[in-house]
């Protein structure tokens, strides 16, 4: 077993936490796709938020991965975070020891990001000192588990544009195996990873007018942290 920083990150937001706590413990880091162990002594986890709710990749890896004391790392873009960490201690068998929500830069937004990282150094020293801590419940939209998927692809829209010379480095980039030469499926979840990935600039991507209204939201900007 040993201590590790894993992130799951499609905009970057993400991995500049984890990045963080691996500069300020010393401990490896790893992409959540390219890890080498599963067996895990102190574990810093650090992803984004997706529609109020842990992702997919997140899900999977906690309940297959084996963990004595793992920190939860949550980046929200500003918006609600919903009950993504409660909902993860309670499902998963692990002993939670520390966690956050962090607002950090919306994927859909050019707003600013995190960068108070001398606030983050509580949770750095509590790995260090693992104990069992419990999460409260947050308020989370009752509606956000419904078709969030479609609900995204309504929302934003993808287009190739005539920049496309079929190389297929979106498609490499895409962890959801849901884009072929510019072109999406239905697994997209439009994290817009494709589009920062086409060295040609060849997709675009546009928001509905609800989409937009929901983004003019006022914004929360609250470090929650538990130690």
């Amino acid at each position: 077993m040993i201590d590790a920083i894993v992130y799951y990150s499609n905009t970057n937001q993400s991995k500049r936490i984890a990045q963080y706590f691996a500069d300020k413990l010393g401990y490896p880091i790893w992409d959540i796709y390219n890890i080498p162990h599963r067996d895990f002594d102190n574990l810093i986890l650090a992803f984004p938020i997706h529609c109020q709710s842990l992702p997919d990749a997140i899900k999977e890896f906690l309940a297959q991965a084996k963990i004595k004391n793992l920190t939860l790392l949550a980046t929200y873009g500003r918006m609600c975070h919903g009950n993504a960490l409660y909902e993860a201690q309670k499902k998963y068998p692990h002993t939670v020891v520390a966690a956050a929500y962090i607002p950090a830069r919306h994927a859909y937004l050019q707003d600013k990001e995190f960068n108070d990282f001398d606030r983050l150094a509580p949770i750095a020293q509590k790995a260090l000192t693992p104990a069992p801590i419990t999460i409260p419940k947050s308020y989370k939209n009752p509606f956000s588990n419904i078709l969030k998927r479609r609900r995204s692809q309504i929302g934003v829209k993808i287009t190739k544009t005539g920049k496309c010379n079929d190389c297929g480095k979106c498609a490499k980039a895409c962890r959801e195996n849901a884009i072929t030469n510019g072109v999406t499926n239905s697994r997209c979840i439009r994290c817009l990873k494709c589009i920062s990935a086409c060295p040609n600039g060849a997709l675009e991507y546009s928001l509905t007018a609800p989409m937009r209204a929901y983004l003019k939201k006022k914004k929360q900007n609250q470090l929650i942290i538990y130690v």
